[in-house]
């Protein structure tokens, strides 16, 4: 089953109502959830910045359900970096200014395992040439 990265960007604004973005976000999980866009790896740096942005933000109980959605989901698959994979992402972290080290650790996921899309609002990862940011609700896997 095609697989694409999702960052915080993407899970906060889905699940804060507040967020700017959340318009945008929503359909994106929802596409997940119901199969019309590829199964998403949550980084578990993705998910802790994920719930400890919506704890401060919309409260515990709210932090716990999407946790528990996420959990819950088989097309939501949480993983952990490799060793080779978290060196990778130290590395980027040092030669790219604009990545905060979970974006580089994203990254280094990605070439590591080789993924190619991401879903994210996040401009600093157009610094990498070999990710493919997604800011909408598109299946990238889907011949136009």
């Amino acid at each position: 089953m095609p697989r694409a990265l999702i960052d915080t960007t993407v899970l906060f604004a889905a699940a804060y109502r507040r967020d700017s973005a959340h318009d945008t976000a929503l359909p994106i999980l929802r596409g997940i959830d119901d199969g019309s866009l590829p199964e998403a790896v949550v980084l578990d740096y993705v998910l802790a910045e994920t719930l400890n942005g919506l704890t401060t933000h919309a409260g515990h109980d709210a932090a716990v359900d999407l946790l528990d959605r996420l959990e819950e989901n088989a097309r939501f698959h949480i993983e952990s970096l490799s060793a080779d994979a978290l060196a990778t992402g130290k590395a980027l972290f040092r030669q790219y200014e604009p990545l905060s080290f979970v974006d580089a650790c994203l990254i280094a996921y990605m070439q590591t395992e080789g993924l190619g899309y991401l879903y994210a609002f996040d401009d600093d990862f157009d610094v990498a040439d070999d990710v493919y940011r997604l800011d909408t609700a598109m299946d990238p896997y889907e011949p136009d």
